[in-house]
């Protein structure tokens, strides 16, 4: 396996790869769940109402933090300086193979969804959908964001 260079500003201080941009939007869409959990806590009084809104059954809402919880993950280890603590870096390098597998329970979720509503036509749902895959693809494809989980120094 060869290393590729890209251009400095790309690397950290400590000589890290910076994952590509789009990498936080996919983790924000992932974990699209925890910050409606998020906005829920916050807004105290309406919190129950605005889940309702969302998720009227409460299992679906469980399973859209189960789905987001490796991106919520990902996102808090994507901060870090992964060479000063061994455990963070050791974590930060199995972060490629469960974004994965959270696009893919994302994607598995949404299908479900279709199914209980057969398969009805929803815009929401459309956008969802088209974004996961090209989510899926964009993951799979991007060389930079695979050699970001990659220990460089």
């Amino acid at each position: 396996m060869s290393i590729r260079l890209y251009p400095l500003q790309h690397y950290t201080q400590s000589g890290n790869l910076k994952p590509p941009p789009f990498f936080y939007l996919a983790l924000l869409f992932l974990a699209r769940t925890w910050g409606l959990l998020i906005i829920s806590v916050v807004s105290r009084n309406e919190g129950e109402k605005l889940l309702a809104i969302f998720y009227p059954d409460k299992i679906h809402f469980y399973s859209g933090l189960a789905s987001g919880a490796a991106a919520v993950l990902l996102f808090i280890l994507s901060g870090r300086d992964h060479d000063k603590n061994r455990v963070i870096s050791k974590l930060w390098q199995a972060g490629y193979p469960f974004l994965l597998l959270s696009i893919l329970a994302d994607l598995a979720l949404q299908f479900y969804y279709l199914l209980l509503n057969n398969f009805q036509y929803s815009l929401a749902a459309s956008l969802q959908l088209v974004f996961a895959v090209w989510l899926l693809l964009y993951c799979c494809r991007s060389r930079h964001l695979k050699d970001c989980f990659i220990r460089t120094v």
